[in-house]
């Protein structure tokens, strides 16, 4: 598995998890984690635990980032964008705010993850989101 798999899989537990109360936020990750392959698994150790500290982390710093979300979407109440796309930024302004991953890197896949789960604007948005919030950060 890839880090781009693996921040495909991450996208899509979070996307789950906006349907489900927090308290399911463990077992989503555990379902996801027990349905990959035990050689996988054993052989990607890395990967896993980079899937773990990412959607933990993500919903560790869930009101910062969509704090952030909320600033950088002029003219887009939360409620407003859909949720593959919450996911999406989530994940993205996760990386870019709470771990060494290159800002071209985090864009860029997430970016790429839109063009493949969401609508053919999404890719768009979330660059000018992203965007925002890296100006943001520099200013």
């Amino acid at each position: 598995m890839t880090r781009r798999n693996a921040r495909e899989l991450i996208m899509q537990m979070l996307y789950e998890g906006t349907f489900h109360p927090e308290e399911e936020r463990e077992r989503i990750l555990y379902d996801q984690l027990n349905a990959m392959d035990s050689k996988e698994k054993s052989a990607n150790k890395a990967i896993v635990k980079f899937i773990e500290d990412t959607y933990f982390g993500v919903y560790e710093h869930v009101k910062e980032i969509d704090a952030l979300i909320a600033g950088a979407a002029k003219n887009w109440s939360m409620a407003r964008i859909a949720k593959v796309d919450l996911s999406i930024l989530r994940l993205a302004i996760f990386e870019l705010q709470y771990t060494d991953v290159p800002v071209k890197v985090a864009v860029n896949e997430a970016v790429e993850i839109a063009k493949i789960y969401s609508t053919d604007k999404s890719p768009k948005f979330i660059n000018g989101v992203l965007g925002s919030v890296t100006q943001a950060n520099e200013a």
